[in-house]
């Protein structure tokens, strides 16, 4: 007859068997809320570390707008920060826990406690002394440090009062080398492996930003053809240098591709009074991966010999700084007139130049479209803006994507050579840096940058599909005209919008053929200024 009865084996493992977790105590209900309050602050230099090191984290755009003058602690070394400062806090956390076990087991309630706050006192002293001697800027080293101070400290602390008693009378461990080796595996290897693959990844991707990404370390001259072809007392009277602003992107190249066998076409001076030079202007390659391929990029080079590449990063966001260091070499070179373009815009290089041929050498000549008295919050980039900008209106400037200036502007922009701040449009940046200087741009309703946009005298166009360039060249070397199959179903700024669907005046804009665009006074405001009487 089988037995009711049925005698249960013991569970294989011990940490299968109820025992007490790493962060239980087992105390008197009375006593318990106490203990705990006293335990959680232990926990306050962490969560003061890791309040700062947020806060100092998201200050950082505001500190480095417009590009970092020094570089200093990045984003990426607060949040590694915080990820040591939280393995700290875990550590001090169990480490407080498994003293406090042992003061309970040895000493009567209230002498535990009198330990647990002097414990808890000398972890803040040394917490406080570690951020003392590292300073603010050394977030990483001063959390490790740290850590390092709470591993030996858990390390002497299993090896003495590691005994399986201490947690709780369930725990009845048989093999007590066994409960050491996973408590040190649970509490002190997983955590730090944890947090150092965390950080190895983090620092590792940072590196690599800094070193293909952050202007400030790449020094030296531009490089490829930066030489050009001619010596500057060439006979003629007006020289012009056109910077065309490019990427490492397989885009870019394409548009270079296409700008050389249509646009490019168009340069070539229409009398021996004028001459003219063109580079495409490219930065350091931004990747591992775009370095290990530069032989594409020297091929290029070698064949047209018409890329220079500057000492700044190639991305996007550091556009301005690229254009600064082109115009520092162009500065070099010494023609009467610099031209910036970019590598998706088709510009009428033949109108151009016939117009410089017959203005002549001028000085301190700015001229593009331009956009006068226009709030920081109205722009389209207006949250990074207000951060690289701190003035709420932007003095008058031209467009990024085309506009033209005289050599002794460039003394103007380029010296002195001093840390400057950069923001991210090209154009906005320029009259920023001439602002103290009372220049004003000349406005040139000839350049356009919609896409449903085209006027048959316009002198620049922005090409979103990279076969109109080729579309527009072809109207031209055929006499057509140029807007011959495009879309122009929408009127150009400051143009008449007689005929046209859509209108740009039903913008809140209002264009002055010879100051360019601003916005319109809302109703009522001519009172409210005192211009005029209510």
């Amino acid at each position: 007859m089988k037995s009711n009865s049925k005698t249960k084996k013991p569970p294989r493992f011990y940490f299968w068997r109820k025992t007490l977790s790493l962060s239980d105590l087992d105390v008197p209900r009375n006593s318990k809320i106490a203990i705990d309050a006293l335990r959680t602050l232990s926990l306050i230099p962490t969560f003061l570390g890791f309040l700062y090191n947020s806060r100092q984290a998201l200050q950082v755009p505001l500190r480095d707008a417009g590009g970092a003058v020094v570089l200093q602690s990045s984003q990426v070394d607060y949040v590694v920060a915080n990820f040591w400062c939280a393995l700290a806090g875990y550590w001090n956390w169990i480490l407080t826990t498994s003293m406090m076990r042992r003061w309970i087991f040895h000493y009567e309630m209230s002498s535990a406690i009198v330990r647990l706050i002097t414990f808890i006192v000398i972890t803040w002293s040394i917490s406080a002394w570690v951020n003392s001697r590292n300073g603010p800027d050394q977030p990483i080293r001063t959390w490790i440090i740290n850590c390092f101070i709470l591993l030996i400290t858990d390390i002497i602390r299993l090896s003495i009062v590691s005994d399986p008693k201490y947690h709780g009378k369930a725990a009845n461990v048989k093999d007590p080398n066994l409960f050491l080796k996973l408590t040190v595996m649970k509490v002190l290897i997983f955590p730090m492996s944890v947090a150092t693959c965390l950080s190895v990844f983090a620092v590792l991707r940072q590196i690599d930003q800094l070193q293909y990404t952050t202007s400030q370390l790449m020094v030296g001259d531009a490089a490829l053809d930066s030489q050009l072809r001619y010596s500057e007392t060439t006979t003629a009277a007006v020289s012009v240098l056109v910077l065309i602003i490019s990427s490492w992107s397989q885009t870019s190249y394409e548009r270079r591709q296409m700008l050389r066998k249509s646009a490019l076409r168009l340069l070539s001076p229409h009398s021996n009074r004028i001459s003219v030079q063109y580079r495409f202007v490219i930065g350091q390659p931004p990747s591992a991966s775009h370095q290990l391929h530069g032989n594409a990029m020297r091929q290029e080079s070698g064949i047209y010999h018409d890329l220079l590449m500057v000492k700044s990063s190639d991305t996007a966001s550091d556009k301005s700084r690229k254009v600064f260091e082109a115009m520092r070499w162009a500065k070099q070179m010494g023609h009467d007139y610099i031209v910036k373009s970019d590598d998706n815009v088709f510009v009428r290089w033949d109108a151009i130049l016939q117009e410089l041929d017959a203005l002549g050498p001028k000085p301190f000549y700015w001229k593009g479209f331009t956009y006068r008295n226009i709030p920081v919050h109205s722009m389209p980039d207006a949250k990074s803006l207000h951060i690289d900008y701190g003035l709420p209106v932007l003095p008058a400037y031209t467009h990024s994507m085309l506009y033209l200036f005289s050599r002794d502007m460039l003394d103007l922009i380029v010296y002195p050579n001093a840390p400057r701040k950069f923001i991210h449009g090209d154009g906005e940046n320029i009259a920023i840096w001439l602002f103290g200087f009372n220049i004003q741009p000349v406005h040139d309703k000839r350049i356009q940058d919609g896409d449903n946009v085209c006027e048959n005298d316009m002198i620049g166009k922005r090409m979103n599909v990279l076969s109109d360039m080729y579309k527009m060249y072809l109207n031209i070397v055929n006499q057509r005209p140029q807007c011959t199959g495009f879309d122009a179903t929408a009127c150009a700024m400051c143009y008449d919008c007689k005929d046209k669907k859509v209108t740009w005046r039903t913008l809140n804009l209002a264009c002055d053929q010879q100051r360019g665009i601003s916005l319109k006074e809302m109703s009522g405001f001519a009172q409210v200024a005192g211009k005029t009487p209510y």
